[in-house]
């Protein structure tokens, strides 16, 4: 695996996630970690025969595919490792993902490293800058997917962490995780006024169409926002309307770590529309019902 140039500092390791470098004054900072051992490995092994030394990793948010190779970049490079407040605490405790997800403790179907990564030590939580390898970055707020996720931006780049995925893997995967339907919107008009040349996303290969990113992403948003609302008309429990929106947005399959997170994407979409007065939630008989405001 070799790094990859992108323009100015910014540089990305690619993969199934890309792992973005920022090189400046002989020093290398991660942005991410991918999902595993072997995923940042391989990140390490391009950065030392990029002839850099390795001194920071900065995590834009705390899924186990950001940060599952965390332990072991800090342990063969002793990189300080930098995270948003509460994804940090996440970073650290990764059990909490599985469990946020279940709702209680996972069984082994659930907790694979998709869902649980491993734990790392994070030595710093992230303010509104850093400055590393000889740059000013900015960390650009950008939560919803994730509950604190930030962007990191260079002069001449934005690494997006999960804030925007590519139009083919929506495609792929029509129900995007999301952890707060409402703040993931706003981080959409919010990223809609950077003015950067490149753009960087974990799972897609550095673009200058921002343009297109963000339509191709609030398509995605809005379609499952209407799948959740047109699933409850007029009234249905939680499971059915996953059922009924997994289905009408084409997924007729799920494995179990799959289910949990369309599952936690849709009752996402649930909360934003109670919030925003379409729906109202009741427990009947025992059972949690969501009903279309009249």
């Amino acid at each position: 695996m070799t790094l990859e140039r992108i323009v100015g500092a910014a540089h990305y390791v690619p993969g199934r996630v890309n792992i973005g470098v920022i090189a400046g004054e002989g020093q290398a900072a991660f942005i991410d970690s991918g999902m595993d051992e072997s995923a940042a490995r391989k990140a390490a092994q391009a950065v030392e025969q990029a002839g850099l030394r390795p001194v920071a990793l900065i995590n834009t948010h705390a899924h186990a595919d950001h940060c599952g190779g965390n332990a072991f970049l800090a342990k063969r490079t002793g990189v300080a490792v930098y995270a948003p407040p509460v994804e940090a605490a996440l970073i650290q405790h990764p059990e909490i993902e599985p469990f946020y997800l279940f709702g209680a403790a996972p069984f082994p179907a659930i907790d694979g490293k998709w869902l649980h990564a491993a734990p790392s030590q994070v030595d710093h939580t992230l303010g509104a800058t850093l400055s590393v390898c000889g740059l000013d970055l900015e960390l650009f707020p950008a939560p919803g997917h994730s509950i604190n996720q930030v962007a990191v931006l260079t002069p001449e780049a934005a690494f997006l962490g999960d804030a925007l995925m590519a139009p083919a893997l929506l495609e792929r995967y029509p129900i995007q995780y999301c952890y707060d339907v409402v703040a993931h919107r706003a981080t959409l008009a919010a990223l809609a006024g950077l003015q950067k040349p490149w753009y960087v996303g974990a799972h897609f290969s550095p673009t200058r169409d921002l343009e297109g990113l963000l339509a191709a992403n609030r398509r995605n948003l809005e379609r499952t926002a209407e799948a959740v609302l047109a699933a409850v008309a007029p009234a249905a429990t939680t499971e059915d309307v996953v059922a009924r929106a997994a289905e009408a947005l084409g997924i007729l399959s799920m494995d179990p770590p799959a289910y949990l997170l369309n599952a936690a994407a849709i009752k996402a979409h649930l909360s934003a529309h109670v919030r925003e007065g379409r729906l109202d939630f009741e427990i009947l008989e025992g059972r949690p019902l969501w009903r279309r405001q009249p």
